[in-house]
C-alpha cells in the first residue's frame, strides 16, 4: 500500500502539514509506504486551458506536477491538506486543483484508477470548525466524482493561528493518526 500527502500550506511546519504528518505516521504504522509533498516547495503552473490533456494522456506543462500526477496514480490512498484564506483553501491547492483536469478525460471521466481512500484536512484561524464547512463538502464530493475517491474523513485544525499549535490538541492528533492507521478498513 501506498499512501500520499499533498500539502498545499505554505508553512511547512504548520498545522495542515501537522495533521497530515499524523495521517502519515497512522498509514505508515499499518505497513503503507508513505510520502509528503509541499505544494509551495514545488515548481509549478497554473492550467493553461489548452486541452492537450484531452487529446494526450497527460497535462503538457513539463514541470514539479508530472510526478505528482503519477504518485496520486500509483496510490492507494492520498491525504489532501490545505489551510482556508479568505474562505476558499489556499492558492496553492487551488493551482493544484485546477491542473488535475489533466486528470480527467474529455468525457469527464477519470483517469485515475477508481476505489482509492482520500482524507481531507484543514486548518482554518476561525474557532468554529463548522465555519467552512461547505468548502471540505464541495472538496469531497469533487474528489469523489471526478477521481473515483472514497473520502475516509476530514478533520480540521479550527482557531489556531500560530504554526504548529495544532499539536497540542492532543485529542485531534491523536483522530489524524487514527484515521491514518484505519485508512483501508
Amino acid at each position: 500500500m501506498k499512501v500520499i500527502g499533498i500539502v498545499g500550506s505554505p508553512r511547512k511546519n504548520g498545522n495542515t502539514n501537522a495533521l497530515v504528518q499524523q495521517v502519515l505516521e497512522g498509514a505508515a504504522e499499518a505497513g503503507a509506504e508513505t510520502k509528503n509533498f509541499i505544494l509551495n516547495e514545488m515548481n509549478y503552473r497554473g492550467c493553461q486551458a489548452c486541452n492537450y490533456c484531452k487529446v494526450h494522456e497527460k497535462c503538457k506543462l513539463e514541470d514539479d506536477l508530472a510526478e505528482l500526477f503519477e504518485e496520486i496514480t500509483a496510490a492507494d490512498g492520498i491525504v489532501f491538506g490545505a489551510p482556508v484564506y479568505f474562505a476558499q483553501f489556499s492558492g496553492q491547492m487551488r493551482l493544484f486543483l485546477d491542473r488535475c483536469y489533466s486528470l480527467i478525460n474529455a468525457d469527464y471521466s477519470s483517469r485515475i484508477p477508481a476505489g482509492k481512500k482520500a482524507v481531507i484536512v484543514g486548518a482554518q484561524g476561525v474557532p468554529d470548525p463548522a465555519e467552512y464547512k461547505g468548502v471540505y463538502e464541495e472538496f469531497g464530493g469533487e474528489i469523489s466524482r471526478f477521481m473515483g475517491m472514497e473520502v475516509k474523513g476530514t478533520l480540521v485544525s479550527a482557531g489556531y493561528q500560530a504554526p504548529g499549535e495544532v499539536k497540542n490538541n492532543t485529542e485531534l492528533m491523536a483522530k489524524a493518526k487514527d484515521t491514518g492507521l484505519n485508512l483501508f478498513k
